[in-house]
Order: C-alpha cells, then structure tokens, then sequence
C-alpha cells in the first residue's frame, strides 16, 4: 500500500546531503529520455510513464552540484512521498552489496583452476512485458528446445560444475578460489586482478534462471550457523573451515550467473546505468520501478565498529538481484572499497521505505500487488 504523506511525515529528510543523489537519479533520467512520452516505467500506476518524470529530471539537471537546500527543495516542488507497507505491515528488509574482487588467470595453470562463464550462446531472455499486461519488468531465462520450441530450465550451478559446459569455450578466466566467485555471482560484478597485473571488471550478463537459494540461509536452516552468522563474513568463515563442503553447499543453490568482461571500472545495475556508491539501491521490479527515489529509514553497521548505526538517506531505484523479492525488500549499493565489503556483508535488518513520485501520478492508497 503506498499512503501519501508529508515531508515532514519522511524521518530525516532534512538532513540528509540531498545533493549527493543526483549523479545517480540524472543518470537514470538519460535512460528515461530514450523513452517515449507514453511509455510506462514497469510497474502500473505508480509507476507512471517516461512524460510524467521529465519535469523531475529537467529540475534535477539545473541544481549546482553540491547545493543540498536547492536539491532538496527541487525534490519537494517536484515529488510526493508515499510510505509504502504491505499486509499492513510498514516493515522493510534490507540487505547491502558491494563490488567484490577475485584473483583470475585468463589461462587455467596453477592455483587457477576455478572458471568464470561468459553468457552461454543457447541462454534466453524472455521479457513478459510483451505477453503479459502486468507483467512489471518480469523476465525469465532458459533456453530453447529445439525439439519442442518450448523455453525450458537451463542447467543448474550443480550440472555446470560437473561438466555441462565443458567444450564450450565459455571460459572467461580462470580464478583462485570458489568462494570468491561466489560472491561476485551474488554482488552481480567484480574487480578482476589478473596475475599479469593488470584489472579488469565482471559485468552480469545473464542467469541460468534457476531459483536463487540463498547460502547463509541455507546453513542456518541446517543448523550450521546460528542466527546473526549468515553474513558474509560468517559464510566464508564456515568455508574455510568445512573446505570440503564447498561444492556440496554451493551446488544446494541451483542458480548460476554468467559474466562479461570490462575494462571500463565500476559496476553498471540492470538499468544500465553505472552505480553510486552508497545512492543506488536494487529493488524488485514487480513493484518498483528504474529510475524511483526511495527514501530509506534502517540501521547501517560502521566500518571498524561493532553494532549498527541509523541510517537514513535517498535512494534511486537502479538495480534489481536473484534474492531481491518482494514489495518491501532492497539492497543498498555500497562501492568497492573495503568499507563497502564491510558494510554490504554485515548488512541485513529492518528498515521503511518512502516512495517519491512525481505529481502527475496519482495512486492514493493504491496497494503494491505482485504480478
């Protein structure tokens, strides 16, 4: 349900640095300006269609960097808060991702014998925008059977390991070590550094579409770990220790994802667009829009602090992830320093979500449904 309120109704809203969200709610706006005016956002009604965002970004492109009064009275003059809740329920689950880093060999030889897939040619997408009225920026994967037509599952994580792959050529690189590559499947992207020196990125570029099966949750449903351990840190501190339960728990996950590699630094979300650190969120887009401001209310941990700290600050809706489901779930984009890998793996609690919408869009009481 999404209720119309005030600004002043919006904890925090005046203290935020509100300048900061520009570069990344302008580079969502450049993507908005390749629609046409008629063309909806994903996500109906509220939502709205590319015309009735581009009052909020010719305004935006007009604030002097770093003037926050001017960006947050823009904001004000442009945009109306909603707080969104579902089944009554305000509460919001937030988690954190960063850009991980992996050690790669663009040739299998020694300690590198772990491959990193590129997009296998057999892989579709199918966007159900097209076949479905509400079908709100769905998409599946698989592939196509050639005997039947049909789009059936592609082969799981525990397949691919044991060979499915194999003959291929999809062998992007080749790194060091299975757990690292299993975050930068989940972060979505990576820093490579190659042992010849130099660095290059991991770009998402596709999925097998088999269900994402999260690894923590995983081991704290077998007893594994304790409640408050499924951090990364946590996880990888498990591995280390059962290194012989490695592929046994990550084939338990039957979702894969196939990279591409870029020279160009940073990670670039589902949109499109490259993140911002700390200003990009991912979202699911069966009930939120690319492109949507989301005030977000939770605690966020502290580099080299224990426990957490409130954390309240405007978000642009950039992104979305396997494990992100659900009207009230988002995932804070967080960099890729080593505060961001901090951050992004202890991360995980309650939050509240605002949604900011422009005027023109109208959906009092409207009710966020899934598909």
């Amino acid at each position: 349900m999404l209720d119309r309120v005030t600004w002043a109704d919006v904890p925090g809203w005046k203290d935020d640095t509100t300048a900061e969200v520009l570069p990344a709610l302008l580079a969502s706006c450049a993507k908005l300006a390749r629609k046409q005016d008629h063309e909806h956002l994903g996500v109906a009604p509220y939502g709205g269609t590319a015309a009735d965002w581009r009052a909020l970004c010719a305004a935006a492109a007009k604030v002097r960097a770093g003037d926050h009064r001017a960006a947050r009275a823009m904001l004000e003059r442009e945009l109306v808060p909603y707080a969104a809740s579902n089944n009554a329920s305000d509460v919001a689950k937030l988690t954190g991702y960063y850009v991980a880093e992996i050690r790669a060999s663009r040739t299998r030889r020694g300690r590198y014998q772990v491959p990193v897939y590129g997009r296998p040619p057999d892989l579709v997408s199918v966007d159900l925008t097209g076949f479905v009225d509400d079908a709100r920026g769905r998409r599946v994967w698989g592939r196509l059977d050639k005997t039947s037509g049909d789009v059936v599952p592609y082969a799981t994580r525990a397949e691919i390991r044991k060979g499915a792959l194999d003959g291929k050529k999809l062998e992007l690189l080749w790194c060091d070590d299975k757990v690292d590559l299993l975050f930068a499947e989940i972060q979505g992207s990576a820093r490579v550094r190659l042992d010849d020196g130099r660095t290059v990125w991991l770009e998402f570029a596709g999925k097998n579409g088999q269900p994402y099966q999260g690894v923590g949750k995983l081991l704290r449903e077998m007893g594994e770990l304790q409640p408050g351990q499924g951090t990364m840190q946590g996880i990888r501190a498990w591995f280390e220790a059962n290194p012989d339960r490695v592929d046994e728990i990550m084939d338990l996950n039957p979702s894969k994802v196939f990279f591409a590699v870029r020279k160009r630094p940073g990670a670039r979300g589902s949109q499109g667009v490259f993140l911002t650190p700390r200003r990009s969120m991912a979202i699911d887009r069966a009930y939120i829009a690319h492109s949507t401001p989301i005030w977000v209310e939770t605690d966020a941990p502290v580099p080299g602090r224990t426990g957490t700290a409130p954390w309240r600050h405007l978000l642009i809706a950039q992104d979305t992830g396997g494990g992100i489901l659900g009207p009230l779930r988002g995932d804070i984009y967080w960099g890729d320093d080593a505060d961001a890998a901090e951050i992004a793996g202890r991360m995980g609690g309650p939050g509240r979500f605002w949604l900011l919408l422009p005027r023109s869009i109208d959906v009092v009481g409207e009710a966020l449904t899934p598909p």
